[in-house]
């Protein structure tokens, strides 16, 4: 009785309230180094104070070393009162207690199916949240299809509604993200993982998690078609990320293709070829991070060139030297440049020679923007001569 007293409770409680009383204190009881939050919950409980109840239970239920208890919370507590909880909440407590299901599969899409259905009747959102956890949770079970057609649910509703909260945003592209790392292409996966860091950054991750994320977008950076450009990647935290781990060697590789270095490329390749033949995805792309590499020198090669006060156009023994191509093989690497659209020019097969007159607009690191600088004000001085010289040879008109 001097127990029941010293928690709070006393006989104006109803025998339901009593019973999940008596089931927190015996779980405070069973795991002492999870009393304080038993306590506190029974405290809230018993007080009616949901809202803080509700953010002492997000942060639990995402603890680790909680897993064993969470179906149990879920079942004899959270039940009692998920009616008076924001759905949007209630789907964030419910996705950790449906992972704890893996073992049986059908009764995890079961529950996740139901609380989906509970969340969409008052906020589709929180459906959706639960759409894309179970989407996840289906491709880690290797039911890939069953994983898309979820996704593909998921993107009709996200891609057509504004306003949706950060952490369905970051749900969906962590899901998307999760399918295309499977499935592929890698360009995809790059898309949706700088999303995903767009609405939860690497600070708000769990370290294993950012060092996951920031290796592989790494990698799709090199290997993705269509990838041209890393200025972005640069300028985020994933490169730091990178540069504080056993990956330096990846930060350098996406510097040096950014800057279309070759020199430093073959220097890192041959510096780190074993943990580079350790990743198969660059193993199986050798080829193409080649031409890769040759054409983001080709694409700053011209970026120094082109620009207010400087030469279009280019011979193609000069993009040889650069590219370290031989000069047979320079038209083909032009070409191919044109169709990818990095460029855009003229070539003259008699003279050899590339005019350029567009280069794919490019995120610029701080030289770049420093060489721009020089150029306009390069561009200024001749834009000033020209019209001092006007001036001095017409004066009818200025005057």
């Amino acid at each position: 009785a001097e127990e029941r007293s010293a928690s709070g409770l006393d006989m104006a409680f109803d025998a339901k309230t009593q019973a999940i009383c008596s089931f927190l204190q015996a779980q405070a009881a069973a795991r002492p180094d999870l009393a304080t939050e038993y306590t506190l919950f029974e405290d809230l409980f018993t007080r009616k104070l949901w809202h803080q109840l509700t953010v002492g239970l997000e942060a639990f239920v995402v603890r680790e070393g909680v897993d064993d208890q969470l179906i149990p919370l879920y079942e004899t507590f959270i039940m009692d009162f998920k009616q008076k909880l924001n759905k949007l909440v209630l789907a964030r407590l419910l996705v950790p207690v449906a992972r704890q299901m893996t073992s049986q599969p059908a009764e995890l899409i079961s529950f996740c199916e139901a609380a989906i259905e509970e969340c969409q009747k008052e906020d589709k959102q929180a459906g959706c949240y639960v759409v894309c956890e179970l989407a996840r949770m289906l491709l880690d079970m290797d039911r890939v299809e069953e994983c898309k057609a979820k996704l593909e649910v998921a993107a009709q509703f996200v891609e057509g509604t504004a306003g949706i909260d950060n952490t369905v945003q970051a749900s969906y592209c962590r899901a998307q993200a999760a399918y295309f790392k499977v499935s592929g292409p890698a360009s995809d996966f790059y898309k949706y993982a700088l999303l995903l860091l767009a609405y939860q950054p690497l600070a708000q991750m769990p370290a294993a998690e950012a060092a996951t994320i920031s290796f592989d977008l790494g990698i799709a950076a090199l290997v993705g078609e269509g990838l041209y450009n890393f200025g972005e990647l640069l300028e985020h935290p994933v490169v730091s990320t990178l540069e504080s781990s056993e990956y330096v060697w990846l930060a350098e590789l996406l510097r040096a293709f950014n800057a279309g270095d070759i020199d430093k490329y073959e220097s890192l390749v041959n510096e780190h070829h074993k943990k580079l033949e350790e990743q198969p995805a660059l193993l199986a792309n050798t080829n193409f991070l080649k031409e890769k590499i040759t054409l983001m020198c080709l694409s700053e090669t011209l970026f120094k060139r082109i620009g207010p006060n400087g030469n279009r156009t280019i011979s193609f023994a000069d993009i040889a030297e650069a590219s370290k191509l031989p000069l047979d093989n320079v038209e083909l690497l032009v070409m191919r440049a044109l169709s990818l659209k990095m460029i855009r020019g003229t070539m003259d097969q008699i003279d050899q020679t590339l005019r350029v007159t567009w280069v794919q607009p490019r995120v610029l690191q701080k030289e770049q923007v420093a060489l721009m600088t020089e150029r306009l004000g390069s561009w200024c001085e001749t834009v000033n001569s020209t019209l001092h010289f006007l001036e001095n040879e017409t004066p009818e008109f200025s005057s």
